[in-house]
């Protein structure tokens, strides 16, 4: 639960797109970005990267862990490549990779039931995102704070408060309704630089009886161009504190993401892949 509603926060980050009336061009700035998040979303399936993702609890670090995240063609695989600062035993990856090869192979047949599913599970998942992504141009209002220039870029800083006029037409755009933040937007490519967020009023799932996301919890992002027109993440950090039937518990989290790497098509992956077995070679940080 926790990784889905901080999907939505980021989400409502992400696609959150500035409407001042001080700006002639919101209007368009806001179906681009919305445009260009639906193709960065694709883009995501065809590219590898490294994730370092530390855990925080009691105030310490309580995981530290890095993976060598690789596309499946209907969703990705994490592979453990370092717990800490010890590497993962070269066995160990190796059987990993045999894991990736064979859901690839798979993924390659169209007329295996398990890939029918994989594709239907696929099919499912971006259905629900993109509506996501459409509704944030009517589930906030959006308040143009100023312009900035980073690193050469000149960025839009847009305040994203809940639109109260705005009817949600499932649980996931619900969701929007408790969050509000701030998103530093790349004006000449409509694309997320940084953005925070918070969820201000708690989320019920399941009327309260499934569980609860509580007020207070937050999100912030930052995203990199990895490719012309590719804005994928870099950093995300979020801290939610949520309700499970009876189970109470914090989860803060921060992710890393470094060495995007483009592969392309699950045959492609294939390829790769049963190139780099018999090779025998322990795992590097570039891909």
């Amino acid at each position: 639960m926790r990784k889905k509603i901080a999907a939505l926060v980021l989400f409502a980050v992400l696609a959150g797109r500035p409407l001042p009336a001080q700006h002639v061009q919101a209007r368009e700035l806001v179906e681009r970005t919305i445009e260009n998040q639906h193709r960065d979303d694709a883009a995501l399936y065809s590219y590898e990267r490294i994730e370092r993702r530390i855990s925080y609890a009691d105030g310490g670090v309580s995981s530290d862990k890095t993976y060598r995240v690789v596309p499946t063609g209907t969703g990705r695989l994490s592979l453990l490549v370092r717990n800490g600062a010890q590497a993962v035993p070269l066995a160990e990856y190796q059987k990993e990779l045999r894991w990736w090869r064979d859901v690839l192979r798979h993924a390659v047949n169209p007329n295996d039931p398990r890939e029918q599913h994989s594709e239907e599970v696929r099919r499912k998942r971006d259905a629900e995102r993109s509506e996501l992504v459409d509704a944030i141009g009517h589930a906030f209002r959006f308040t143009w704070m100023g312009e900035e220039v980073v690193g050469g870029r000149t960025l839009a800083h847009i305040a994203l408060d809940p639109n109260p006029t705005y009817e949600p037409h499932s649980r996931e755009t619900e969701a929007l309704r408790h969050v509000r933040g701030d998103a530093w937007i790349d004006v000449g490519a409509a694309q997320l630089v940084r953005g925070k967020a918070e969820i201000f009023s708690s989320i019920s799932v399941g009327g309260g009886i499934i569980g609860r996301i509580y007020a207070g919890g937050w999100v912030e992002i930052e995203q990199q161009e990895v490719a012309p027109g590719i804005w994928l993440p870099k950093r995300m950090e979020y801290s939610i504190r949520e309700r499970k039937l009876l189970f109470t518990s914090t989860e803060h989290e921060l992710d890393e993401t470094t060495g995007y790497h483009f592969i392309g098509t699950p045959q492609q992956a294939l390829e790769m892949v049963e190139r780099e077995l018999p090779s025998g070679q322990p795992f590097s940080q570039g891909p």
